[in-house]
């Protein structure tokens, strides 16, 4: 069988091959694309359905660390309340001693000279020191009281930015659950195409790279056309077109 006679019989065995599958013929170039398409969206998915599980797990530490905080806080706004409490308790005992050092002075002056003269000293100093007191008392309850209303507000922020997280917790939830879903379509959609077309990712790779091949050696096969004599052309693609004609042909004889 010459030359031509070969290239008609391949032909024909394509042609049978592709009406005995009742498939519709295709590039494999479109199937390979088809099917690397498939596998971005499966990676795709599974890498969207990852990173919320990261997510939903990354909130959960972090909640529990706001949690931690804002007890923290509001303990320690309990306690500068309770403090600003003392320091009030400290004004109205540093008033009362000023009262008691006035009254202490008034008598010296009563008293006069001698005994009245040293009273009067030490109900100045005394009067003195209660006053700074019961000042710097003031001024560090007044400094409890603006931490006590910063606390509060840090209390505010926490409850807000855990409110935060938890919308953001579960709008990672149902992020994973529809990557769940899309995978799973994506496993029905994978197995109607391995149906359909009759191949699976594997061999539509396999198939491309042979056609890409094929489509070489066409190309070389053109290049030497009018330049090498079909016999000796023959003769050195002979080894390589007879077990392909063997491998088309499969089962069906010669």
């Amino acid at each position: 069988m010459g030359p031509p006679d070969s290239k008609r019989r391949l032909f024909r065995l394509l042609r049978r091959g592709s009406r005995a599958a009742g498939v519709t013929p295709r590039s494999p170039a479109e199937e390979g694309a088809l099917w690397a398409a498939h596998e971005r969206a499966g990676t795709s998915v599974r890498e969207t359905g990852d990173a919320a599980q990261r997510i939903v797990s990354h909130i959960a530490k972090q909640r529990g660390t706001v949690d931690a905080l804002a007890d923290r806080a509001r303990a320690v706004s309990a306690r500068a309340s309770d403090l600003g409490a003392t320091f009030n308790r400290l004004v109205d005992s540093f008033g009362r001693l000023e009262l008691v050092a006035l009254n202490a002075g008034l008598e010296a002056a009563r008293i006069g000279e001698g005994g009245g003269l040293a009273l009067g000293r030490v109900a100045d100093e005394v009067r003195a020191q209660a006053s700074r007191g019961s000042e710097a008392s003031r001024e560090l309850g007044a400094a409890l009281s603006e931490i006590g209303a910063e606390l509060t507000q840090v209390n505010t922020s926490l409850d807000r930015a855990r409110d935060a997280a938890s919308e953001v917790a579960q709008e990672a939830s149902r992020a994973s659950a529809s990557a769940a879903d899309a995978e799973r379509a994506l496993a029905a959609i994978r197995e109607k195409l391995e149906k359909t077309m009759g191949s699976d990712p594997e061999i539509a790779r396999a198939i491309a790279e042979a056609s890409e091949h094929a489509r070489a050696l066409v190309e070389a096969l053109a290049r030497t056309t009018g330049k090498v004599p079909h016999a000796v052309l023959a003769t050195a693609l002979r080894p390589v077109l007879e077990p392909l004609e063997r491998l088309l042909e499969g089962d069906d004889g010669g």
